[in-house]
């Protein structure tokens, strides 16, 4: 069961980084393509990753670095924060932001610069979150394969990260740059209080 859940998580969540580094490139052409775009791109890549995972499972699960129920329990610790972030992203940015409808339909979903909420911790919530689901995948199953790909995948999340910076950017301008200098894009600093 523990291998059938990580797998699930992977095959949902592994193709969002692939689908936005395809996408931010080419970012006009796919505002002139928007339901080309998630439903042809979208239902390809969940359906390749969710394909690659499945039919080779016997490869990536092959090798294990652990079965520890606490490893495990750790990785179902992860993936539940994932949720919660999932959830608060929500609540502060709305979920059409969470699918990325500003970036593909600015006309009909402008969007707007979110700056309160998690979002005072850390640029990306929603790339934090999938990056502790892919590595709670990765511990809850101890496969040693499966941790490679999750490694994989955090170093493309960096790119992608940045791809949409650079978009956030021209979009929002001097209050996005200004924001980007003052909250970290991932990794939440440590405050103090002030006396």
């Amino acid at each position: 069961m523990r291998d059938g859940i990580a797998l699930f998580v992977l095959a949902l969540q592994l193709p969002i980084p692939v689908f936005w580094l395809l996408v931010h490139p080419a970012a006009s052409f796919w505002r002139r393509h928007p339901r080309w775009c998630y439903y042809g791109l979208g239902s390809f890549l969940w359906g390749a990753a969710a394909g690659a995972l499945v039919a080779g499972r016997g490869w990536w699960l092959a090798e294990r670095f652990s079965r520890h129920w606490l490893v495990a329990l750790a990785g179902a610790g992860l993936i539940a924060t994932d949720l919660l972030l999932t959830r608060q992203v929500e609540r502060q940015a709305g979920w059409r932001a969470l699918v990325g409808l500003p970036e593909l339909m600015p006309g009909q979903h402008p969007g707007r610069l979110v700056l309160e909420g998690i979002y005072q911790r850390v640029r990306h919530p929603r790339y934090v979150g999938m990056m502790l689901s892919w590595w709670g995948a990765v511990l809850l199953s101890g496969a040693t394969h499966l941790a490679g790909l999750a490694a994989a995948a955090t170093l493309l999340i960096w790119i992608v990260s940045e791809l949409e910076e650079r978009e956030l950017a021209a979009r929002f301008g001097a209050d996005y740059v200004a924001y980007r200098e003052r909250v970290p894009r991932f990794v939440p600093r440590w405050r103090r209080d002030k006396p």
